[in-house]
């Protein structure tokens, strides 16, 4: 019988120096780094990428990859024709390790893929195999695809998207560094701290949800709800984003063994059609989906009491989110008309029926509604 991991990642907090001297002391020989290089400049990495260059046979993707697509994923796949890469260094936000999954899903020494391969491979959630490691570096505390097994890649001419959900694509280390998170703006740290938080509590009400998921969530939940206001007030405090960094790597393990739920499925047209963040999307309906949840999951009244000291889910999102961030589709141009058409796009195979209670798409156009 097969058995997931729970966690297959090795996971290392560090400050920056820590985590470039490890990663020049890898026993690979040929690396690639998928890392912007606008992202190099963000986080003065450019002396250790010659570091690296020194170190290995380096190839460099340094295209910004927010939100990989096919297309993305095949001019990666281009590059690494005849490289035979070891592993992948990915240093960025969740599109980044995200984009890392996709080039080891679909890498193959003698195979080249096309857009329309790729595609094919996504519909019939195929991967190839082979034995390219992931080190994964996130920039940000919010994605946890530094120890998740899935990543998504964006159709943009379909509108849609695909998730890649493999064993073989946790990735094998993680460097947290909560250094680089003290560099996002205010807006990033609360879109990434709400991701967070979704992806603590939906597991928390998933139907796959157990003791340990809920452990793990609470934990979570509990230090976004202490922190993240401070860390606003506070960007540079190295302390606070470090307590933050810990929350995503704590709901990643726990939506790791969930998957998420009603609030993703209905962020991806929000997102696909309208560029919303997808923290942001995914948080306009974390408190309405919670309140039609209520009841339907086991210690339910233990999950509502962690947002007692704030006036209940809907006043911390509020408060959180002050003038920096808006939960109302109206802000993002969206009419109330287009929202039964938002509706009919909201339902992911693997996410709203992953949700403990079952909706129909009348139910999705009243909590849109409760957004607007």
């Amino acid at each position: 019988m097969k058995y997931n991991d729970f966690c297959r990642t090795d996971i290392e907090f560090v400050n920056v120096e820590q985590m470039k001297e490890a990663c020049l002391h890898f026993d690979y020989k040929k690396l690639v780094l998928v890392m912007s290089k606008r992202a190099g400049v963000r986080y003065e990495l450019e002396r250790f990428v010659r570091d690296l260059e020194s170190r290995y046979e380096l190839l460099w993707l340094g295209e910004s990859v927010s939100y990989p697509t096919q297309k993305t994923l095949k001019e990666g796949l281009d590059a690494l024709k005849g490289f035979e890469p070891e592993a992948i260094l990915a240093i960025g936000g969740g599109s980044a390790i995200d984009y890392a999954k996709g080039m080891k899903a679909f890498y193959h020494s003698t195979e080249y893929q096309t857009v329309e391969t790729i595609t094919e491979l996504l519909q019939k959630k195929e991967i190839r195999r082979n034995p390219i490691d992931i080190i994964a570096v996130p920039t940000t505390a919010g994605t946890g695809a530094e120890v998740t097994k899935w990543a998504t890649i964006w159709d943009s001419e379909s509108k849609c998207k695909y998730s890649i959900d493999r064993e073989e694509l946790k990735p094998d280390k993680a460097f947290i560094v909560p250094e680089f998170t003290a560099r996002a703006g205010g807006e990033l740290t609360i879109t990434t701290g709400l991701d967070s938080l979704a992806h603590a509590m939906e597991s928390y009400w998933s139907k796959k949800t157990s003791p340990l998921v809920r452990q793990l969530a609470v934990r979570s939940i509990g230090i976004t709800i202490e922190y993240l206001d401070q860390i606003i007030k506070e960007p540079e405090n190295i302390s606070l984003r470090e307590k933050q960094c810990l929350a995503s790597v704590l709901s990643g393990l726990a939506f790791s063994m969930t998957r998420t739920t009603a609030c993703h499925s209905i962020s991806y047209p929000l997102t696909m059609q309208y560029q919303i963040p997808h923290g942001t999307a995914v948080a306009m309906t974390l408190a309405q989906v919670a309140e039609k949840n209520s009841g339907s999951f086991p210690e339910a009244e233990d999950l509502f009491a962690l947002f007692a000291g704030c006036g209940g889910i809907r006043n911390y999102l509020e408060q959180v989110c002050g003038e920096t961030v808006s939960l109302r589709l109206r802000d993002y141009g969206i009419a109330r008309d287009k929202l039964p058409v938002i509706a009919q796009s909201a339902f992911t195979l693997g996410r709203m029926d992953n949700n403990p209670v079952e909706f129909n798409r009348q139910d999705v156009v009243e909590i849109l509604k409760q957004t607007f």
